[in-house]
C-alpha cells in the first residue's frame, strides 16, 4: 500500500537547434530506472511548436524521498539546474518543469527552474461520475 502520487517532469529547450545537445544530455544522465519507454512510468520526447524535449510520467508511484530511485531523479533535476546556472547557452533556452500530486486534494509540490514557459500546469474541475 502507501501514500501514492502522480508526477510529472518536463525538460525542454526553445531552441530547436539545441534539441540534439539536450537529447544527448538526456539520454546520458537521465536515471535509467525512469527511461523505459515500454513502461506506463515513463520518458518520451516532446516535439511541439516552440518546445522540443521530454516528458517525463510517473503514476501512482510511491514518491518517498528516501527511496533509491527518487533520490536518483532528484539528484538528476540538481544537475540540470546546475547545468542551467553554469551554461551560458543553455540559461535563456533550457527549462525544467516538475508537478506531484499527492492523493490528498491540498497535496502539489511544483518546481520550475526561471526561465520556464508553464507548460505543466495543474487544473481541477468538477464531474458528476454516474
Amino acid at each position: 500500500m502507501g501514500y501514492r502520487s502522480a508526477v510529472e517532469a518536463v525538460f525542454y529547450t526553445r531552441n530547436e537547434e539545441e534539441w540534439p545537445i539536450l537529447k544527448l544530455y538526456i539520454d546520458e544522465n537521465f536515471p535509467k530506472f525512469w527511461a523505459d519507454e515500454g513502461d506506463e512510468d515513463t520518458l518520451k520526447p516532446i516535439k511541439a511548436t516552440n518546445v522540443w524535449g521530454y516528458h517525463f510520467i510517473a503514476n501512482n508511484v510511491k514518491w518517498y524521498e528516501s527511496y533509491p530511485e527518487i533520490q536518483e531523479f532528484n539528484e538528476f533535476v540538481v544537475k540540470f539546474n546546475q547545468l542551467l546556472a553554469e551554461n551560458e547557452r543553455a540559461r535563456p533556452t533550457w527549462a525544467f518543469e516538475f508537478v506531484r500530486l499527492g492523493e490528498e486534494m491540498n497535496d502539489i509540490e511544483e518546481e520550475r527552474s526561471e526561465n520556464a514557459e508553464f507548460i505543466l500546469c495543474v487544473s481541477r474541475d468538477i464531474q458528476l461520475l454516474t
